[in-house]
Parts: C-alpha cells; structure tokens; sequence
C-alpha cells in the first residue's frame, strides 16, 4: 500500500473517530426502540444456511475468550477468508493474505459455537460472544445506525434494554475504527499480482497446505492451514 494512501486513510479514520466519539447514546437508543427488538434464539444469524454468518474478530476479543475458556487460539480463529478469489492477495512466495480473524465454522458452514441445530441454538461461548454477536442485528456505519436481517426485528423493547444494546453499539463502532487505525499503522504491504497464484498451487500440491499471513491490529501473523 503506498504510503501517501496509507496516511490519507488513517487521518479519515481519525477524523471518524473523533466523530464517533461525540454520538450521543441516548438518540441510537431511541431508534432501537422505534425499530423494536427481541432475540428470538432462532438461531439463524449462526448458520451459513441463512446468509452470511462469518463473525469478524478483533485480538482483543479473541483474548478475551481465551481468557475465560480452556480453548486454543486456533479453535476461537481463523484466518478471515471469505472463500472469493485471492489473487490480489498472493505475494511472491505463494502466501495468502487476509486481514483480520472471524469464527471458526464447521464443515456446513454454521458457527462453531452453536449447538446442534436438533438440540438447541444456544451459543457455547455466550457470555464472552464477539461484539458483533453482542449487537446484532444493529451496527453503524459512517455515523448511522444500520439493521441487519432478523426474525426479532419489530418486537417490543423496554427503554433500559435499548439503551444498553445503543451503548455497546457505538463502543463496538469506536472500537472498530481504533482497531483499523492500528492495523493501518502496522501494515508494511507485500508484492501481489495473479502472476504469484502458481507459487501458490505448486506449494499446496506439494504439502497440501497453504500459508496465510494475517495482518490485524497487533501486526503480521503467519499461520499455516
């Protein structure tokens, strides 16, 4: 990434930041209340059978959960690959790079924190859950209030529950932006091009695995899968 591009998109970061930084709870609040809304447990926000359920993390989210679990780091994330084509994100060693994590996800696509679909939808990870899951199905994005799909949506909410879902809304929004800022910070770039997707194909053929480098917030990891 050049560097004059890197800065401009860090200071509009910034800039977001601040503004966010000055959102008045209270008015997201009155909004939730005004859409209405009650978790149903249907459990389809964690199923790839109903749209896409990939759940960004944060590091500090994943410590969290490996702070209150007996789980390893690689059962709580994953690089986050979205299953597109990668040949912009090939460098000249046939490493794939991603940025940022999401949950892991079972062999059908459901979140890997879910229970079987025949016996519940409780999330096994319930009170340490990713602060998308925290809020969802709301979000902001540049400075608004945005709603996902969801069965729960029009139902009745009291006022202190829609103020406590607005007040983790905007945290997870200042978080967002502080966390990209960081990985701006920390990002070095690499050398893509399709030209490097054979490197890639002759290493897998090889060893049957492929080499990802995650960049977050925290800086560059290498995981081999």
């Amino acid at each position: 990434m050049d560097e004059k591009y890197k800065s401009f998109l860090i200071q509009q970061l910034e800039e977001e930041l601040t503004n966010a930084s000055n959102i008045n709870p209270g008015i997201i609040a009155a909004k939730i209340e005004n859409i209405g809304f009650s978790c149903l447990i249907c459990g389809k926000c964690c199923r790839r059978a109903f749209g896409d359920n990939r759940v960004l993390l944060i590091p500090q989210e994943i410590q969290v959960i490996l702070d209150h679990t007996t789980l390893e780091a690689h059962e709580v994330a994953t690089p986050a690959t979205s299953g597109e084509s990668y040949n912009d994100l090939i460098d000249t060693d046939g490493r794939i790079h991603t940025f940022g994590w999401i949950l892991p996800r079972k062999s059908n696509g459901d979140c890997n924190f879910i229970e079987n679909a025949k016996t519940s939808n409780k999330c096994k990870i319930y009170d340490v859950r990713p602060m998308l899951c925290r809020t969802y199905p709301f979000y902001m994005k540049d400075m608004e209030l945005h709603v996902s799909e969801c069965e729960g949506l029009g139902h009745k909410i009291l006022p202190e529950e829609s103020l406590k879902i607005a007040l983790d809304v905007v945290n997870r929004y200042i978080t967002e932006i502080e966390d990209t800022i960081a990985l701006y910070k920390k990002f070095e770039g690499f050398v893509s091009g399709p030209e490097n997707i054979k490197t890639t194909s002759d290493h897998t053929d090889k060893n049957d695995r492929v080499i990802h480098i995650v960049h977050d917030s925290k800086g560059t990891h290498e995981i081999t899968r």
